[in-house]
């Protein structure tokens, strides 16, 4: 197959979508539309992507966020139609001698659809090819229209069809392979439409007539749904959705109820993981394998260590350790790792921290901005108080540390190995090594055998 540069047009204007975000920003699955398409250019073999936008999302940081810095930008600078849009691309897509065209918002678009016209262009020897899909209500798509011997002669848009033309179900999906640079040539001299825009499907007839135009047939008719409206985007997203679960249970991942269970679109899990129900895992998500997530768990941005389990707990932009519990009913957030074999049980918080090998933080405890050293112990309703108003502060726990039930530590702390606190203590200064503190202030009333005892006084 030869090297050939994908095309994707967004620079429509999205109106029906009755939104301040351009269209093509809107997410499926975790990911903007554009992004889905550009991420299947590249599956398919890509040796360059260009996308056109108008000026008004062509400075936006969440469009190179969406498509990558690999993808050259070109802009629509009026919006004059689909084949001004590909004209709007020339300069970006250079020496090119075949463009593969598609739509911004064709996010259930297949690598091997692409892979499959490129192939029947090149074979044929065609000026321009287009993809294809049989429906049962085609409304508001282009119809194929082909002459006795089965050839396309054109597409005709659903406005300009005739009663029999209305009743053809074979429709444009909006995906095209053409030939450079009989294009370049072909869109100059294309008529303008009595709306002011140059379409891209007049662009078939052309080629038709020179009988140098080819079509192929898409299998799964879904890919063929773009979006025009919140609808539709949900649409999409239903369907996306289902195949991504499907991805998964065949690489062998249990899911136990598919319809409530939400997985993005880069998400990976590991072989012999159970999902159960009610679970959202979402971007930026790796899951080992030999998991069990859920039940209703939220897993965000995170790596989720093998044999670990999340029970209902919300986990974003952390770390969790191989065959670690997390659960039920806690929150790990941002910048926490946490060990394997330690242990976060139910409604605790941790944010910013680290936590230890052999650590429990078993229930209802905040624990923010703190080093946990390994075999510390946790009491319950302990709380890092780690903000003064101002600033952020860190605690610092030492190995086998035991903090008592109810301990309030105001940072910034550090407590030695092998120290203790007393229930209800407040402990707002240093605690050395094998001392025990308790107290509001917390004062030491004991230190580990063969040191010297410090009183008050002290």
């Amino acid at each position: 197959m030869n090297e050939w540069t994908g095309v994707i047009l967004a620079a429509g204007q999205g109106t029906r979508m009755k939104s301040n975000l351009p269209k093509t920003l809107h997410t499926v699955c975790g990911k903007p539309l554009i992004g889905h398409v550009a991420d299947v250019m590249r599956a398919a073999g890509a040796h360059r992507v260009v996308a056109v936008v108008s000026p008004a999302i062509a400075e936006m940081p969440e469009l190179k966020a969406a498509i990558g810095d690999d993808v050259a930008i070109a802009i629509q600078t009026e919006a004059l139609g689909t084949a001004d849009a590909l004209e709007s691309a020339r300069q970006a897509v250079g020496n090119a001698t075949t463009l593969v065209v598609a739509a911004g918002d064709m996010a259930l678009l297949r690598h091997e659809s692409i892979s499959d016209l490129v192939s029947t262009h090149e074979q044929s020897g065609s000026l321009l090819s287009v993809l294809t899909a049989t429906v049962d209500d085609p409304q508001g798509f282009g119809r194929i229209v082909r002459d006795e011997s089965g050839a396309i002669e054109a597409i005709v848009e659903e406005v300009d069809t005739d009663a029999d033309q209305k009743l053809i179900c074979e429709m444009n999906t909006g995906l095209y392979c053409l030939q450079v640079p009989w294009s370049w040539d072909e869109l100059e001299n294309l008529a303008i439409s009595s709306v002011g825009e140059k379409f891209l499907t007049d662009l078939v007839a052309v080629a038709a007539s020179s009988g140098k135009a080819s079509t192929t047939s898409v299998q799964d008719v879904s890919e063929a749904i773009g979006v025009n409206n919140r609808i539709q985007l949900a649409e999409v997203e239903q369907a996306m959705r289902d195949r991504i679960r499907r991805g998964h249970m065949l690489a062998g991942v249990t899911i136990r109820d598919p319809q409530t269970t939400y997985i993005d679109a880069d998400v990976e899990i590991g072989r012999d993981t159970e999902l159960l129900p009610g679970n959202h895992i979402r971007s930026g998500t790796r899951i080992g394998a030999d998991c069990i997530i859920g039940p209703n768990s939220i897993l965000k941005d995170c790596v989720i260590g093998e044999g670990a389990t999340i029970i209902s707990s919300h986990v974003e932009g952390a770390e969790v350790g191989a065959g670690n519990s997390v659960g039920p009913f806690s929150r790990i957030r941002k910048c926490t790792y946490i060990e394997s074999g330690a242990y976060v049980g139910n409604f605790a918080e941790i944010k910013n921290s680290r936590i230890g090998s052999g650590t429990h933080v078993g229930h209802f405890s905040y624990v923010g901005d703190t080093e946990l050293g390994e075999d510390v112990n946790i009491g319950a309703g302990t709380v890092t108080a780690n903000f003064d108003g101002v600033n952020k502060h860190r605690t610092v726990i030492g190995d086998r540390a035991k903090i008592g039930s109810d301990t309030v530590i105001v940072a910034p702390v550090n407590i030695g190995a092998d120290a203790s606190t007393g229930a209800g203590s407040v402990v707002n200064r240093d605690v050395a090594a094998g001392e025990t503190v308790v107290g509001v202030p917390a004062k030491l009333i004991a230190q580990r055998s063969g040191s010297k005892h410090r009183t008050e006084a002290d």
